[in-house]
């Protein structure tokens, strides 16, 4: 048990590395609040449900929780294979909405961390085409603008992309406001419940290639340590950054070809 108790928010806390984040903090002593769509038997101090397309109900949440909270960890997400509005309006404006909303109900010093992907590959290059969805704020602007784009480019790659470019924007004012850090961590394949679901909208082909080249998918205990870290103080003069949890898949894509050994 730690020392000094902690107050985390964990939301997509039911199951895979959102549900081992809340434990996480659980087993360590810290007070848990898990949010999640449905129950779930995920231990923590308290549980709240909310249906994170509902601009409302994310309203609701925050409203109930009150504040003095020491981080957020949003961890909610829905893959490729969900109708492409639910896939922006979760893993993109509810993210957006949770984070802009919880920064005043954190404490100097506090943390807000954000699940990516390394399927978000490729933000850099899709600033200009993104422009329109990192300007909408509510759920009509968001489903305007995925209507005007091509149905062919994965929305679950778009969404991430968005999360990442948002947290990167936010992040200096969040500090220079709030004394509020925020990151992402991308992970790459991760065995949790919705892997399937995954290799069905990007390829079992792609996943299986990845799986091949750094010997194994991720577990969720290799990606929750990075979660805590960022989210504690001894990371505390790190802000803005977007951090590869892949076992190194991603490095040579940047780098060149990996030397040989």
């Amino acid at each position: 048990m730690s020392s000094e108790q902690r107050k985390i928010v964990v939301v997509g806390a039911g199951s895979g590395i959102g549900a081992e984040t809340a434990e996480h903090y659980h087993r360590q002593g810290d007070y848990v609040l898990a949010v999640n769509l449905r129950p779930s038997d995920t231990q923590a101090s308290r549980h709240e449900q909310c249906d994170l397309r509902d601009a409302a109900a994310i309203d609701g949440l925050l409203d109930r929780i009150g504040s003095k909270w020491d981080a957020l960890a949003y961890v909610a997400g829905v893959p490729g294979t969900a109708p492409a509005h639910d896939v922006l309006a979760v893993n993109y404006l509810g993210m957006r909405l949770m984070a802009e909303g919880m920064l005043p109900r954190l404490r100097e010093g506090g943390a807000i961390v954000t699940v990516a992907s390394v399927a978000a590959l490729g933000w850099q290059q899709r600033l200009e085409e993104l422009a329109g969805l990192l300007d909408a704020t509510d759920a009509e602007a968001v489903r305007a603008w995925q209507d005007t784009q091509d149905p062919a480019y994965p929305v679950y790659s778009t969404s991430k992309q968005a999360a990442i470019i948002h947290a990167k924007r936010l992040a200096p004012a969040a500090w220079q406001k709030y004394g509020v850090r925020i990151n992402t961590v991308s992970p790459g394949p991760t065995e949790t419940p919705i892997l399937g679901d995954f290799e069905t909208s990007m390829g079992k082909d792609v996943l299986d290639m990845v799986k091949a080249t750094v010997g194994r998918h991720a577990s969720v205990d290799d990606i929750v340590p990075v979660i805590a870290f960022l989210a504690s103080p001894a990371a505390r003069w790190i802000n803005g950054q977007d951090v590869h949890v892949d076992g190194g898949f991603v490095a040579p894509m940047a780098a060149g070809a990996p030397i040989q050994l």
